[in-house]
């Protein structure tokens, strides 16, 4: 009995994969890079202020516990005044009435603040005294 040996032929689609690779290789190796100072503005330009500094703002102007924070987009009305990003609060107020809190993150204007109790959870700042 002889032994016989045979050789697998490649796979038809396996030889027109190979150039077809190496033609799409071609052209992303040949793309210029891009200067190294070159920088979007955008990515430089909006810088919005820390989460954790705004939630001290808000707790600071209003008693209570916060619930959740999270980051939105402007509705059209805010986008109008300049916010490109808002952070909104909900906060649990000590009369157990839950307030709604909009921020501009990059300015830390408070743009809207919405629920029951507003008045009797705001903490106002102390007078200061009259020379």
């Amino acid at each position: 009995m002889a032994i016989m040996t045979f050789m697998r032929r490649p796979a038809p689609l396996a030889i027109l994969m190979v150039p077809l690779l190496a033609a799409l290789a071609g052209p992303v190796a040949a793309q210029p890079a891009p200067p190294p100072d070159a920088v979007d503005p955008w990515a430089t330009s909006f810088r919005p202020m820390p989460f954790h500094q705004i939630a001290e703002a808000v707790t600071a102007r209003y008693a209570g516990r916060l619930l959740a924070a999270e980051t939105r987009p402007p509705s059209p009305q805010e986008r109008a005044m300049g916010a490109e990003l808002v952070y909104e609060f909900r906060l649990l107020t000590p009369d157990r009435n839950r307030l709604n809190i909009r921020v501009d993150a990059r300015t830390g204007r408070f743009l809207e603040v919405a629920g029951r109790g507003q008045l009797q959870a705001r903490r106002f700042a102390p007078a200061q005294p009259q020379d």
